[in-house]
C-alpha cells in the first residue's frame, strides 16, 4: 500500500477544532483535530529528529534561514531533556508495542488540548518534573517564530478550505464500523466509548505530484492518537484513509489482550523454523499494512498494484500474508496457531536470506552508545534502515541492562564507540563472545558486522563523527552481512 496520507480538516481562529465523524455499527469513534500549540511541539520534536517524525520537514528546516549555531544549541538542549521516561511493562512480551509505557500520549493529548504553551504546563504538571516541563516551555518558545514563518502561517487558510470535505469523507464512508472486524481479528481491548484523536499538523515540504496531486507518506499512533503529518492541499481520500487505519491498527496490537500476547509469542519463537523470530518481528508492520490494504479494498474493491509499504520487506510480506489474514478478518476469526504456522511458512517463502539481510536484521534494534550526543550518533542508522522495534541506551562501560539484551538474541545489538575506545573495547569483548573472533585495535576505525552465539551483532568504533555517517552509508552499501569481509577499516 502507498502511503499517501489526505488531508482535509478545519482551522477556527488558529485555535483547536474537533470534528466528530459519526460512524454506524461497531467500531470506535474518531475526532480529526488541529491545535496550534500541538503542532509547535511536533514540529520541535520533528527538528530535533525524534522517532516518528517527518524526515522531510527536518530537513526543509535545516535549508532554512532559521538553522542557525544557536538553533542547533537549543535541539541538543531539547535532546538532553528527560521528555519522555518509559517503563516496561511487566508480564507483556519484550519487542511487542504493548511491552512498553511512556507519557507520550497524555502528553500530546494535553497539548492538543492546550490553548497555549502556560496552558500545555498547567496540563501536564506532575507528569514531568517541572524543571523538565520549564526547560521545554523555554525550547517551544525560542522556534516559535521559525514554527510561524515555515508551519502554521503559510498553511492555515489552505487547511481551512478542507476541513468540510474530510469530515463527510469520513461520516459516509462508515470506515469505523469496518475498523471494528480488525479489532476481532487483533483479539483487542478497545471499548467503542474510546475514541480515536486523528491530530493534524503541516509538513514543510509541500511538493506538486502526479497530475496535480500532493501527497503525504508519514503517520504514527500512539494511545488513541494518531499522529499525521500533513501535505495541506492533499485531495487523496481512500490513499489517506489506508493509512489511518492502518496506524491504528498498530494500537489495535498493543492492546491485544495480555493473555493473547503470551501465546502469539509462543507460537512464533517456538515454531520449528529458524526464521519464527524474524517473522514475529516483521509481524507488527506486515499485519498494520495488510489491514490498511483492506480498508483500501473496502472501497475501490481492489488491491493496489504496485508497492503497498515503502519497505520491501514490508511489502512483499503484506502481500504474501493478505489472502491468509484477510480471511481470518472476513470470518471475524481471531488469530491463532494455525494462522502462525501459516504467516511462518509464507515468510520461509518469501525471504530464504532473511538471516543475513540488514534490512531484516534491523527490525529489532539495540542502539548502544557512549557519545555525548546519542541522537546525532544514531541518526545516520534510522535515516537508513527502519525499526518495528528500538531500544536506545547509553552509556556503554557497566551498564547492565543493555548488555543482557545484547546477551539475549532478542535484538540486533548496534554498539557505536566514540570515546574511552579502549575500555570499551575491553568491556565488550569480554562479556559479548562475537567480538573475540576478530582482533580489535582501539586507536582504528572500524565497523565489525559478525555473528556469535546469540546471534548477529554490529560493533563501530568511531573516532570522529564523519565515520558514524560512513558506517552507516556501508552498512547500506553492502545490504548482508558477510562472513567472509566482517571487519571493514573506516578512513
Amino acid at each position: 500500500m502507498k502511503l499517501f496520507l489526505l488531508l482535509v480538516f478545519l482551522l477556527e481562529s488558529f485555535s483547536l477544532w474537533a470534528q466528530q465523524a459519526p460512524s454506524a455499527g461497531p467500531g470506535p469513534a474518531v475526532t480529526v483535530e488541529v491545535s496550534r500549540t500541538h503542532a509547535l511541539v511536533r514540529f520541535v520534536q520533528t527538528l530535533a529528529g525524534d522517532n516518528n517524525t517527518y524526515r522531510g520537514s527536518r530537513k526543509a528546516f535545516e535549508a532554512s534561514r532559521f538553522n542557525t549555531p544557536a538553533a542547533r544549541r537549543w535541539l541538543r538542549r531539547y535532546q538532553s531533556l528527560d521528555r519522555d521516561p518509559g517503563f516496561d511493562r511487566d508480564g507483556y512480551p519484550a519487542g511487542r508495542l504493548g511491552s512498553v509505557g511512556s507519557i507520550m500520549p497524555s502528553y500530546l493529548a494535553a497539548s492538543a488540548d492546550a490553548q497555549d504553551l502556560p496552558d500545555l504546563q498547567r496540563r501536564t504538571v506532575g507528569l514531568l518534573p517541572n524543571e523538565v516541563l520549564a526547560g521545554l516551555d523555554s525550547v517551544y518558545r525560542y522556534f516559535t517564530p521559525a514554527f510561524d514563518t515555515l508551519a502554521w502561517q503559510p498553511h492555515a487558510a489552505e487547511l481551512g478550505r478542507l476541513r468540510t470535505a474530510y469530515a463527510d469523507f469520513l461520516a459516509k464512508s462508515q470506515l469505523m464500523a469496518k475498523f471494528g472486524r480488525l479489532r476481532t481479528f487483533y483479539g483487542s481491548v478497545w471499548p467503542d466509548a474510546l475514541p480515536y484523536r486523528v491530530l493534524l499538523t503541516p509538513q514543510l515540504d509541500v511538493k506538486q505530484g502526479f497530475n496535480g496531486l500532493i501527497f503525504t507518506n508519514h503517520a504514527t499512533a500512539t494511545g488513541n492518537l494518531v499522529l499525521l503529518d500533513c501535505h495541506p492541499n492533499s485531495r487523496t481520500f481512500v490513499d489517506g484513509t489506508a493509512v489511518v487505519f492502518h496506524e491504528m491498527s498498530h494500537t489495535l496490537s498493543a492492546q491485544q489482550r495480555l493473555a493473547l500476547q503470551q501465546q502469539v509469542e509462543g507460537w512464533y519463537l517456538h515454531h520449528p523454523s529458524p526464521n519464527g523470530r524474524y517473522a514475529y518481528n516483521l509481524m507488527e508492520e506486515a499485519f498494520a499494512t495488510v489491514a490498511g490494504e483492506w480498508i483500501y479494498v473496502q472501497q475501490t474493491g481492489k488491491v493496489e498494484s504496485g508497492e503497498w509499504y515503502f519497505d520491501d520487506y514490508v511489502s512483499r510480506y503484506a502481500k504474501a500474508l493478505y489472502p491468509l489474514m484477510t480471511s481470518y478478518v472476513e470470518r471475524g476469526q481471531t488469530i491463532d496457531s494455525a494462522f502462525v504456522n501459516q504467516a511462518v511458512a509464507l515468510f520461509d517463502q518469501t525471504f530464504p536470506q532473511a538471516a543475513t539481510s540488514y534490512v531484516n536484521l534491523f527490525r529489532k534494534t539495540l542502539y548502544w552508545t557512549n557519545a555525548d550526543d546519542f541522537q546525532a550518533a544514531v541518526q545516520p542508522f534510522q535515516d537508513r534502515f527502519r525499526t518495528t522495534f528500538t531500544y536506545s541506551s547509553f552509556p556503554i562501560l557497566n551498564s547492565a541492562k543493555p548488555l543482557s539484551r545484547a546477551q539475549s538474541g532478542e535484538v540486533l545489538p548496534v554498539i557505536l564507540i566514540t570515546r574511552e575506545h579502549a575500555a570499551t573495547l575491553k568491556y565488550l569483548r569480554a562479556n559479548l563472545p562475537a567480538l573475540r573472533k576478530q582482533r580489535l585495535r582501539p586507536e582504528q576505525s572500524f565497523v565489525l558486522s559478525t555473528t556469535g552465539p546469540s546471534g548477529p551483532i554490529i560493533l563501530v568504533n568511531a573516532h570522529d563523527a564523519a565515520q558514524l555517517t560512513a558506517a552507516a552509508k556501508l552498512l547500506e552499501k553492502q545490504g548482508h552481512l558477510d562472513p567472509k569481509a566482517p571487519l571493514v577499516e573506516l578512513k
